[in-house]
């Protein structure tokens, strides 16, 4: 569901007709749309609108936007746009998805992807030494931080990407398609968007979608700890229910504390093989809080969580290779430099130094995570933030929020909040589901959430929808000993 597919019929004439566009020609004021060059996007179509980065008068930047059109429109539709989380996810980058496993979302009308400003191809706020280091490596190194803002500083203004001006680029590109409303998707940050996008254009939205729910309020990354400690507590006792799991993991517990004091008393060192067994493997170094927040990340989706406990039993035998093998290399899809604009201001500022060992003690991940990023924002210029930004939206517009029962990062409890506060609002909660539906493919009934999604998009009335389907839903298994 939703553009997870990073991987790839000719343009039909009436496909290109489900837009107020022509192809080759202007769709509005400022947006041009081409085919795309791109064989990844056969039928997509890519175009830039120019946007004030500021204010009238000044620096001018691009934003990316790529249409997928409809398969079979419907005049009566408006258009999806997708709104990807991060936030430094370039949308764009999941375009791939519409044209392929996720063609029931443009079935009857197209799909709108805009690189918000600072991802992809809008004036991207890339920290390419940053983005580079793995993931064992400490995090936001200072000296690496000072050298970013500088070099983007000769470009940007890093004050002007908060989230209110990407809700007004959204509304720009909407009005230069000549749309006079949309239907939202949204991911993960993506849902702080699309708050502040209803909050300041209410009328331009028919229905909305919000998917691993962050309330406006949150102080990123201060809950980042205890969530990720809820999940691996209930990774931990589902493990223990699970008769196979059970018996091959017995000790979980016992084991996950061996793991922590052995980092605790020095770091571990891993050979880690090179991509595609050629010559060159390399040897990292094991930190302890490095590790707890790579650790952390393991738990976004169900299927790495199901492989939690082989971790924790390879790494209490000595055996921290599975774990290495698991990393990414990388983060060079994520554009940090926007990452900093967006949660500095609007999350990290906000966090009191009394708050920090009330939410992050007796967690794995303790305060680490916290401490580098008020390190890297005491070193980052800060977009001012209206006081009323932080207040929840005040809506009628139907929608369908899913909340996965075992999501680290933004938990069940933030999206009863949210649904709790519109009037006309539908709380999906779905077993065992992780951050997002990053993985249904390895699921048993793993189709019945687009299905559900595409029925309320279809008719967006949230107390009828039918999503009986939820329950049949089966995740992953545990891994076992065994596997390679």
């Amino acid at each position: 569901m939703w553009a997870v597919s990073r991987g790839r019929l000719a343009l039909a004439l009436f496909a290109v007709s489900a837009l107020p566009v022509s192809c080759g020609h202007p769709a509005g004021p400022g947006l041009r749309l081409e085919p795309c060059r791109d064989p990844a996007l056969p039928t997509a179509l890519c175009g830039s609108l120019t946007v004030p980065e500021a204010g009238a008068g000044g620096r001018t930047i691009p934003l990316r936007v790529v249409v997928v059109p409809a398969l079979e429109p419907d005049a009566a539709m408006v258009p999806l746009f997708y709104l990807e989380g991060g936030p430094g996810v370039a949308a764009s980058e999941g375009a791939d998805f519409y044209e392929g496993p996720g063609r029931e979302y443009r079935r009857r009308r197209p799909v709108v992807l805009v690189d918000r400003r600072g991802t992809g191809g809008s004036n991207a706020l890339r920290c390419d030494r940053l983005e580079a280091a793995g993931p064992l490596e400490e995090m936001y190194d200072t000296a690496q931080v000072r050298a970013c803002r500088t070099e983007l500083e000769r470009r940007a203004d890093l004050t002007a990407y908060g989230s209110e001006a990407a809700a007004r680029d959204l509304d720009r590109v909407r009005s230069a398609i000549g749309y006079e409303q949309v239907d939202l998707a949204a991911l993960s940050y993506g849902t702080q968007l699309a708050q502040v996008y209803l909050k300041r254009f209410p009328r331009r939205v028919r229905s909305a979608v919000l998917v691993g729910v962050a309330p406006l309020d949150l102080k990123a990354p201060l809950c980042h700890a205890a969530g990720a400690q809820r999940v691996l507590d209930l990774v931990f006792h589902d493990c223990q229910m699970d008769a196979a799991c059970g018996a091959a993991y017995p000790d979980l517990r016992g084991e996950w504390r061996h793991v922590l004091e052995r980092l605790d008393r020095q770091p571990v060192r891993v050979s880690r093989h090179a991509p595609g067994g050629k010559d060159g493997d390399t040897v990292v170094e094991i930190r302890r809080g490095p590790f707890a927040e790579a650790f952390r990340n393991l738990l976004a989706t169900t299927s790495g969580q199901k492989q939690v406990p082989f971790l924790v039993h390879r790494a209490a035998a000595g055996d921290f290779a599975p774990f290495v093998a698991m990393l990414p290399r990388d983060s060079t899809l994520f554009a940090v430099g926007l990452y900093l604009s967006v949660t500095c201001a609007e999350g990290t500022a906000r966090i009191r130094p009394a708050d920090v060992p009330r939410l992050t003690a007796g967690t794995f991940l303790g305060d680490y995570r916290v401490r580098r990023q008020q390190a890297a924002c005491a070193e980052w210029p800060a977009p001012a933030v209206p006081a009323d930004f932080f207040l929840p939206p005040s809506s009628d517009v139907p929608v369908l929020v899913v909340s996965g029962t075992m999501d680290y990062v933004t938990p069940p409890l933030f999206a009863q909040q949210l649904c709790g506060s519109l009037t006309n609002c539908r709380l999906l909660s779905v077993p065992s589901l992780g951050h997002g539906p990053f993985d249904l493919d390895r699921w048993q009934g793993g189709g019945c959430l687009d299905r559900v999604v595409n029925a309320f998009y279809a008719q967006p009335q949230p107390a009828t929808l039918d999503a009986s389907c939820i329950e049949r839903m089966r995740p992953p298994e545990f891994t076992m000993p065994s596997a390679p």
